[in-house]
């Protein structure tokens, strides 16, 4: 829902955690990440979200092969 949105165009933290469309996992991690240091959630988050990133491009690229294989 929020993965395409550029960075001046999010909505704000409590938007989010109010919004009812927003995912139950997006607004967990949102409220654990309120309780810690900005700094470190930040840095977290990006980590946390490069290694999502290689899961799906891996998960996607098996996907593509399977469906290109000879039946």
């Amino acid at each position: 829902m929020y993965g395409d949105v550029r960075r001046d165009d999010l909505p704000d933290i409590d938007e989010i955690l109010t919004d009812p469309t927003a995912s139950y996992w997006l607004k967990s991690a949102l409220q654990s990440a309120l309780c810690c240091d900005p700094v470190d959630a930040a840095n977290d988050s990006e980590v946390l979200a490069r290694l999502l990133e290689l899961r799906c491009d891996r998960l996607l690229g098996e996907g593509q092969q399977s469906v290109s294989e000879p039946g």
